[in-house]
């Protein structure tokens, strides 16, 4: 399984408006509204994270890009960004 440092995903997303959340362990781009979990990122190729990120986005509901459905995950998104989310596990 690859790491955020690997093939430059990390800086990829940086340099794309996305901003790290270690509240919620995610990077965040309120432009796009969309949350990317750091597990998310760990776990999939370049090519599916550059799918997601082209994906239109919605405004006023963040698109939560996670692994799994955590309940707390969702919690905290909701928490600190204040607005419903749809999850893509």
């Amino acid at each position: 399984m690859a790491h955020l440092e690997d093939f430059g995903k990390q800086t990829y997303f940086e340099n794309h408006g996305y901003v790290w959340d270690a509240r919620i362990e995610a990077y965040v781009n309120k432009e796009e509204w969309k949350i990317f979990s750091k597990e998310y990122i760990d776990y999939h190729s370049f090519d599916t994270l550059l799918s997601s990120l082209q994906e239109e986005p919605v405004p006023n509901q963040w698109k939560f890009y996670a692994n799994t459905e955590s309940p707390m995950d969702v919690h905290n998104v909701h928490k600190h960004y204040g607005v419903s989310i749809g999850l893509d596990v």
